[in-house]
C-alpha cells in the first residue's frame, strides 16, 4: 500500500468536498477511507428532496446531491478505499486500518482530515424508564432500514423528538403504511424546520405534543406501548398528565 500526502477518513459530503478542494489546492496524492460499501455517507439514505438549493440552485434528493460530489472526486482520480475501517490513529499520524482484501495495514500520511460525521443520541443517554424490548430505534436507523435495506421497522409508531429526521420519518413511515400516532417534543418548540412540520405532520394529520416526553416504555420481547407525560420548566415529569399509546415501534429523534 503506497503512502499518501493526505488521508481523509469519511466518504460523506464533508470528506468528498474536502478531497476535491485539497486536490484543487495542489495536493494530488489523496486517499479517502470509507467504512460503508459506497461513497455519499448519510445522504444516501436521505431520499427526500430539499438539498442543493444554495450550492447548485436546484432542488435535489440526498443521493443526487452526493453524486455531484462523487463525480468531482472521480473526475480528479482520487483514490478511495471502501468497506475499510480505521481502528487506530496515533499521535505521529500513523493510521491503522482494516478491510477484507488487505487485512490489517498502516498508513502514515503527511496530514489527516477527520470527516466521520456524527452519531444520533441513543436511548441510553435519555434515561427513559421501562423495559428494554426490541422496536426502539433512532430515527436515522429506521431511515436506513427503509430507504436502503428495504425493511419496515414497525407498523404502529410513536416518535420522540421533533428534529428534522424525526419529522421526515413520520411522513416516510406513514407513506409506507405505518400508523404514526404522534410526535412528542420535550421542549415548548420544535427543533425542526417549519416546512417539515407542515409537510410531514400537518399534511398527514399527525399530532405534535410539546412539553411532552416518553415516561415509560412497555413490552417484553417487543414494544407493546408507551406512556407520554407532560414536563415542567425543569424537564421533570408532571404527575397526572400521563397518556398511554399502544405501539410496536418507538423512534428517537433527540439530537446528534
Amino acid at each position: 500500500m503506497k503512502n499518501y500526502d493526505l488521508v481523509i477518513i469519511g466518504g460523506g459530503p464533508a470528506g468528498l468536498g474536502a478531497a476535491a478542494r485539497a486536490y484543487d489546492e495542489g495536493i494530488e496524492n489523496i486517499l479517502i477511507v470509507e467504512r460503508d460499501e459506497m461513497l455519499g455517507g448519510i445522504l444516501n439514505q436521505c431520499i427526500h428532496n430539499g438539498f442543493g438549493l444554495h450550492r447548485f440552485n436546484e432542488e435535489l434528493t440526498g443521493p443526487e446531491y452526493a453524486q455531484r460530489f462523487i463525480d468531482e472526486v472521480e473526475k480528479r482520480d482520487i483514490d478511495v478505499l471502501l468497506n475499510t475501517i480505521v481502528i487506530d490513529f496515533a499521535n505521529d499520524k500513523t493510521i491503522t486500518l482494516m478491510n477484507e482484501e488487505n487485512g490489517m495495514f498502516t498508513l502514515k500520511p503527511k496530514a489527516v482530515i477527520l470527516a466521520m460525521g456524527c452519531r444520533e443520541r441513543p436511548r441510553g443517554a435519555l434515561n427513559i424508564p421501562g423495559s428494554r424490548p426490541a422496536g426502539v430505534f433512532s430515527a436515522g436507523t429506521a431511515q436506513r432500514m427503509i430507504n436502503l435495506e428495504g425493511y419496515m421497522p414497525g407498523k404502529k409508531v410513536v416518535i420522540l423528538g421533533s428534529g428534522d429526521i424525526g419529522l421526515i420519518m413520520a411522513r416516510r413511515m406513514t407513506l409506507e403504511g405505518a400508523d404514526v400516532q404522534c410526535v412528542a417534543e420535550i421542549m415548548p418548540y420544535s427543533g425542526g424546520l417549519k416546512r417539515n412540520i407542515v409537510q410531514c405532520l400537518d399534511d398527514f394529520d399527525i399530532p405534535l405534543y410539546f412539553n411532552t416526553t416518553i415516561s415509560s416504555i412497555e413490552g417484553d420481547e417487543r414494544v407493546t406501548g408507551c406512556t407520554l407525560s407532560q414536563v415542567d420548566e425543569n424537564m421533570k415529569v408532571i404527575p397526572g398528565t400521563e397518556k398511554h399509546f399502544d405501539c410496536d415501534t418507538i423512534l428517537l429523534s433527540v439530537g446528534l
